[in-house]
């Protein structure tokens, strides 16, 4: 029996309400909010201070104005600052210029763009699921819209995990639909990522080296027990989405929607038929006929068939607990799944609060507080205290990821230069600065891209419309429209132009950023479209320079993605498409390098735009007396800093 709640409902709606794409909401924190971030600032450098004052150890070197702007560029925004954007700071005299770039890169779409690559990895989205039985275009959508409108993390993660209906009408269903037909293992994600628990060996067995039982691993997974992916719901039970589909059929019916059919399908002569077709697409959407997360209370969990511990039998039913923690009340007439939402996203449940708070140090320093990030154990971490701090951090913030980015990036671990060092995972680390960090394959990308073309931002996914939004003929087609499942589109944002759809060209008005690369053999040339990562396919087609670099095929939450060098990386870089567009004399690097006449400004703008910082006096000295200013000797300079270890690192 499909069953619903007034929670529920109200977040359909709201995920309905934020479906449309809108700018990025100005980082401008309250007041109070502000004098929580910089306490917070103060309770971080405190702690560190001290442990490094008992451990005797001195923070590493400040950061200067170049370094620290590129690495807030790429942490921040996912892709090194242009040429133009880094000379601006530098020449900025502001005494605090540095919170102002931060406050401004906070609100800017690159940090929506690279935020969702986050979030891409951590909930391993794909732009096909279950099979190919659905797509994720409009779960990716949302995504991007919760961070654009700075949803805080902990709603987010509630709206995920009680989500119900198709992904046409809540798409925060896309987080059980990643899932579908692993009900067990999508226990064992959700443990890893929003608690940081591993307690995935006890779903076959009582785990060998932690307390877990398996018994207790199918009392967590019992408030998944009703939850079920499929299709037949009942609607008629459902009072509430029967009435939005009932309002909303008067419009698909209404003489207004078959005149925008017919404004846009006249010419093929057949507009009844297709009014038809439209019809009958909606029918089946209302009538439930369409793949769909509900709560079904004649489903359970039962413990499995070769259970063989004595405090059970195969196949019992086992009363739901939280793996971790303690009940924190809420709703109790309401599905387990609801339930099991709002104790896992609560700001009481300091497990949760933990997970985040030690992930998004991590994200930013190299490296958690505790080690492993999926399976944190207090006991062994590096520092209890300031792991705790961090987490009260994180709910005094109200779990708002942007005011946390900001009190870390004003830390001063964050502001000093990368330790040149490799730790144990286990081995404690104190912090006198972040670790230093190669790149990941989507920042590596992003970079080249920002390298490559004025706008990295033009060509977008757009934001799948939403039932709710559909309020006169033409919203109605176009809901329809995209109804089917499985189209990859890239939009122009210039003109809303369509110009792609699932690999195939819908317009020849790609400009400069569509790359004509030879294959393999050599013979034969495919289109390369520079677009930022976030906007390609999830993840990218294999044999992408993404994937190349490491991008995670989106299968597992631990060691997914990998930042270690290759002899195929290499080969990229050296006589790939990268060097071959950036040396060229059309390039838009080149572009720059030639506006400048004097051979050593033209050395210093390829430095800044490359590796974001002025050559040295060594290096200037070797520039003059090796290179000229002739097309060659640019291309060569190009060429060089590409492929230096420098351009992969955050220093």
């Amino acid at each position: 029996m499909h069953r619903t709640s007034l929670i529920g409902f109200f977040l359909f709606w709201v995920s309905f309400a934020s479906a449309q794409r809108v700018q990025p909401a100005p980082f401008n924190p309250s007041n109070e909010k502000v004098g929580i971030m910089r306490s917070s600032v103060k309770a971080i450098n405190d702690r560190i201070n001290r442990v490094l004052a008992r451990e005797k150890l001195p923070y590493n070197p400040t950061l200067n104005d170049f370094l620290f702007a590129r690495r807030v560029y790429v942490d921040l925004t996912g892709t090194i600052p242009t040429y133009e954007q880094l000379v601006h700071f530098a020449n900025d005299k502001r005494p605090s210029k540095r919170t102002y770039l931060i406050n401004k890169l906070l609100a800017s779409e690159g940090y929506v763009s690279h935020t969702f690559n986050y979030f891409a990895d951590l909930l391993r989205i794909q732009t096909k699921m279950t099979g190919g039985e659905s797509a994720s275009e409009r779960f990716s959508g949302w995504l991007k819209d919760s961070i654009h409108q700075d949803k805080p993390y902990n709603r987010l993660v509630f709206e995920m995990i009680s989500s119900s209906g198709s992904i046409r009408e809540n798409p925060a269903t896309g987080y059980h639909l990643r899932d579908k037909d692993m009900k067990l293992d999508h226990v064992a994600f959700m443990t890893k990522v929003f608690l940081a628990k591993d307690i995935a060996c006890a779903q076959c067995h009582d785990h060998p080296s932690d307390d877990w039982t398996q018994k207790q691993y199918y009392s967590f997974a019992s408030y998944l027990g009703e939850l079920e992916i499929g299709q037949g719901q009942d609607l008629a039970k459902d009072k509430d989405r029967k009435m939005i589909f009932a309002e909303k059929r008067k419009i698909f019916h209404h003489p207004r929607f078959s005149s925008a059919v017919r404004s846009k399908y006249g010419r093929t002569g057949n507009t009844a038929g297709k009014v038809s077709e439209f019809h009958r697409d909606f029918k089946k959407l209302a009538e439930g006929k369409t793949l769909a997360v509900f709560d079904d209370d004649g489903s359970n969990l039962p413990l499995p068939d070769d259970y063989q511990y004595d405090d059970a039998e195969p196949g019992d039913l086992v009363k739901p607990a939280f793996i971790v923690g303690r009940p924190l009340g809420g709703p109790r007439n309401v599905p387990l799944r609801e339930q099991l939402a709002f104790w896992l996203a609560n700001p009481q449940n300091g497990w949760f609060s933990l997970a985040i708070a030690n992930r998004m140090w991590a994200r930013y320093l190299g490296r958690g507080v505790a080690e492993p990030l999926h399976n944190v154990e207090l006991e062994k971490a590096s520092d209890p205290i300031l792991l705790k701090t961090l987490s009260e951090v994180m709910v005094a913030l109200e779990f708002d990821l942007r005011a946390f980015s900001w009190v870390v990036l004003h830390s001063k671990a964050y502001n000093r230069m990368g330790s040149r060092v490799q730790l144990e995972e286990r081995k404690p680390y104190h912090f006198p600065g972040p670790l230093l960090r190669r790149m990941s394959a989507e920042q590596i990308w992003d970079s080249l891209v920002t390298l490559m073309v004025a706008d990295p931002l033009r060509y977008r996914q757009p934001a799948p419309p939403s039932l709710l939004e559909v309020r006169d003929g033409w919203s109605a087609l176009e809901f329809i429209e995209n109804v089917e499942q499985g189209k990859y589109r890239l939009v122009d944002s210039r003109n809303g132009e369509e110009i792609l759809i699932d690999g195939n060209d819908e317009s020849s008005s790609y400009g400069n950023q569509r790359v004509s690369i030879s294959s393999g053999t050599g013979k034969k040339k495919n289109n390369l479209i520079l677009a930022r990562a976030s906007e390609l396919p999830q993840p990218a087609p294999s044999g992408h320079l993404l994937r190349k670099f490491g991008q995670s095929e989106r299968l597992f939450v631990v060691g997914a993605s990998n930042r270690v060098g290759s002899v195929p990386q290499l080969m990229e870089l050296m006589n790939g498409f990268p060097t071959e567009v950036l040396t060229s004399r059309d390039s838009l690097l080149f572009r720059k390098v030639r506006s400048v006449s004097d051979p050593r400004k033209q050395a210093e703008v390829v430095f800044l735009s490359i590796l974001n910082r002025l050559p040295n006096k060594e290096e200037q000295e070797l520039l003059l007396a090796q290179t000229g200013s002739s097309e060659e000797d640019l291309s060569d300079l190009i060429w060089a800093l590409l492929n230096t270890p420098e351009f992969f690192f955050i220093k």
